[in-house]
């Protein structure tokens, strides 16, 4: 006899551990704290710049880099919600046991994908640091800013891999008998 309810998609991801839980709220924060940091940069410097007639120093850049670190700090958490832009016109044809395979290989294939990409950006950010390659006004580090996207990139990976997880628990490659 079995006393487990019946568990669908939505309720692996209820049970996820603290810590992953822990770390989606760290993220948020940070990305919610970096777009007000970059919405009052720019309103800053665009009064100094046509008011004043003295724009910030560093501007340009650090608006670059925050929208680098937004988009690289965003990615962990709209993978785990798998909420991504899809297109599934061929998906709507699969029987519903195909669905849940495929949405294993999909998660699997972007792990795959975003681990060869964070290794990538890694040794990249390794090589522009020892180069001492840095921004041209703020001479900030270039290589500490691409290892810190390789860093968001990992996390995003790992969202991957639990999300591929969380639907073989969760599969249903069986037709639901009523």
């Amino acid at each position: 006899m079995n006393d487990q309810p019946n568990r669908t998609p939505d309720a692996a991801v209820k049970r996820r551990p603290s810590v992953i839980k822990l770390m989606n709220q760290i993220l948020s924060w940070v990305s919610g704290g970096m777009v007000g940091i970059l919405m009052f940069l720019i309103f800053a410097d665009v009064v100094g710049r046509y008011v004043f007639n003295k724009p910030i120093f560093g501007a340009y850049e650090l608006v670059e880099v925050l929208m680098g670190w937004i988009i690289f700090a965003g990615l962990p958490i709209v993978s785990r919600k798998e909420g991504h832009i899809t297109v599934d016109f061929l998906s709507a044809f699969l029987p519903d046991r195909l669905k849940s395979f495929q949405r294993i290989v999909v998660n699997l294939l972007c792990a795959v994908t975003g681990g060869v990409m964070t290794w990538r950006i890694w040794v990249y950010g390794a090589r522009l640091t020892n180069v001492n390659e840095t921004t041209l006004e703020l001479q900030i580090s270039k290589g500490v800013i691409a290892q810190a996207m390789a860093v968001m990139l990992a996390l995003t990976t790992l969202a991957f891999i639990l999300n591929s997880w969380d639907s073989m628990k969760t599969r249903k490659f069986a037709p639901d008998k009523e």
